[in-house]
């Protein structure tokens, strides 16, 4: 895994750098945001700490960086979650002062991922929730495209994945998948349409607006009811 690391502190950068490398991973080590955007293709990661926060994610962000962003840095690991929530970052990992680091720092990677379901039909988006907290995977619900707007506009809600139906009031699925899209603030969330509408109807919609696939809510709701009937 590729791994930008900001840091001002020259012994956190190095200590870290190291322990990454040894674990197998690929690392870019810099003090200052500006000096890792070459090395920003590719990055799955962004290890920050609290003075680079607020402005290297959004830096790297601007040119085309879609990995998480954790916050690095000494103390206890509760501290350290509590004030990467506060900066809006995905996660925390306490600095490498134990052989677990390259482990802790995996976790923080893979850690819960955030999921937004849009559509007017609370019955589906239940369907829909239920299967996915099952797997971990934290859910955010909206009936309509003006609240999915206000949640995927806020750092701390937005979405690393978008469930989209294809027909709502006012905007429908295929106009706010291509607002999504091409705006550059959103570039590293997915959008798959989950629709009950032909099968092939969708998937021109899919390339027309550029989303990332597609869910048939037709077996969706067929899986559920061979799961619960009877």
């Amino acid at each position: 895994m590729k791994v930008l690391i900001c840091c001002e502190s020259e012994i956190i950068l190095q200590v870290t750098g190291m322990a990454l490398e040894a674990a197998g991973h690929q690392v870019a080590l810099e003090r200052e945001p500006h000096a890792l955007l070459p090395h920003v293709q590719g990055a799955a990661a962004l290890l920050v700490d609290a003075g680079r926060a607020r402005q290297a994610p959004a830096l790297l962000r601007d040119r085309g960086f879609t990995g998480r962003s954790l916050l690095v840095g000494e103390g206890a690991q509760e501290e350290l979650a509590r004030a990467a929530a506060e900066l809006t970052l995905d996660g925390a990992v306490a600095s490498p002062a134990t052989d677990d680091f390259a482990q802790r720092f995996t976790a923080a990677v893979g850690a819960r991922r955030r999921v937004l379901i849009v559509d007017d039909s609370e019955i589906v988006a239940r369907l829909l929730q239920e299967e996915l907290e099952a797997k971990g995977f934290e859910i955010h619900y909206a009936p309509d495209a003006e609240k999915a707007t206000s949640i995927i506009l806020k750092r701390q809600t937005r979405p690393d994945l978008i469930l989209l139906d294809v027909n709502m009031p006012k905007v429908d699925g295929g106009q706010f998948c291509r607002f999504v899209k091409k705006n550059e603030r959103f570039r590293s969330i997915k959008v798959l349409f989950c629709s009950g509408e032909d099968k092939e109807k969708v998937q021109r919609l899919v390339a027309e607006c550029g989303a990332d696939g597609f869910l048939s809510k037709g077996e969706l709701l067929g899986k559920w009811i061979a799961e619960n009937a009877g």
